[in-house]
């Protein structure tokens, strides 16, 4: 587990700016590339340095997957696809209730297919994870983990 925390030290020095031409590397090379997190968007379930790996976008993606994107600002963001309409996603973070809406696919970056808490790897595909991502689908839930995690 050193390793991990050497990647958690390592890329935390780094903005997401340093990261991005690391990140296309990886993915020119058919690899994930793993990184950690910083923010409070993605309560509960991500905080400031849990890891992500993201995958190069190889299928066509859902509602509820989470992705990173930029922002026409040139700034990076990791949230959660709500809707998708027309080619158009519309994005939110789980602890968020504003709706970013209009993303396109040219601004997709990766989705994540696995997320490191506290040294355990958690996959995308697991039980825990499809039960929060169905309750995270409401406003109403959303709203709570709001109150909870100020």
């Amino acid at each position: 587990m050193d390793l991990l925390k050497s990647l958690r030290k390592e890329a935390s020095m780094n903005k997401m700016e340093d990261l991005y031409p690391l990140i296309l590397d990886a993915f020119s090379k058919n690899l994930v590339f793993t990184f950690p997190i910083h923010g409070t968007s993605m309560l509960p379930l991500l905080r400031t340095n849990d890891l992500v790996t993201l995958k190069k976008i190889d299928r066509p993606l859902c509602v509820g997957d989470i992705v990173l994107f930029r922002r026409f600002d040139g700034s990076f963001v990791l949230h959660r696809i709500r809707y998708i309409s027309d080619n158009q996603y519309t994005i939110v973070g789980d602890h968020q209730r504003p709706l970013e809406k209009y993303v396109s696919e040219n601004q997709m970056i990766g989705y994540v297919i696995s997320y490191t808490k506290k040294d355990k790897v958690h996959n995308m595909k697991g039980l825990r994870y499809r039960i929060y991502k169905c309750l995270v689908k409401s406003s109403f839930i959303r709203g709570i983990f709001g109150r909870l995690y100020k």
